[in-house]
């Protein structure tokens, strides 16, 4: 019995530490942005559904969705599917937000408003076709391959809603 459930224990920590190693192994590195850089960014993934996220470490809802969102992306990745993240966090937390996207597997196309915690209304302007009323966060948009806005998600959402959003684009002629 005994030995049964050492080398249970000892396959748990071996298949324990490849995970580990594989998450740990690259790291989130995030950029400063504002609204015209964010623009040349999406245009740099023509040809592909583009998940653009707005989100702070200091936002409960924005916390709670984040896996829906990654897992979402990861899923549809291989159909043509990038996904954005713009941290409203201030300028000073680039380490915290970089550290949370590489825990949450986000690892590629991490920004930081360029403004700090102040959001550049250039990106909503652009991307609703006016400031909004409220610039609640989190905010999500899906843009289709040929760089039309297919959906807006305003508040936090679950994997149906990322899901449903992300179809809608890839179907989207």
């Amino acid at each position: 019995m005994k030995t049964t459930i050492v080398a249970a224990l000892a396959l748990a920590g071996i298949f324990g530490l490849g995970a580990v190693s594989q998450s740990a192994g690259k790291k989130a590195t995030v950029k400063p942005i504002d609204a015209a850089g964010l623009k040349k960014e999406v245009a740099a993934h023509k040809g592909k559904v583009v998940v653009i996220n707005f989100w702070a470490t200091w936002c409960p809802p924005c916390r709670a969705e984040f896996p829906e969102l990654v897992a979402t992306q990861k899923k549809y990745a291989s159909k043509g599917v990038d996904l954005v993240t713009v941290t409203l966090d201030d300028l000073d937390d680039t380490a915290k937000a970089a550290e949370f996207l590489t825990q949450q597997g986000a690892t590629t196309g991490a920004f930081i408003n360029k403004k700090g915690g102040e959001p550049d209304l250039g990106y909503f302007k652009w991307l609703d076709g006016k400031i909004p009323d409220s610039l609640g966060i989190p905010r999500t948009y899906v843009i289709d391959r040929k760089g039309r806005i297919s959906a807006r998600l305003i508040g936090g959402q679950d994997a149906a809603a990322f899901e449903a959003a992300v179809k809608k684009a890839l179907a989207a002629k």
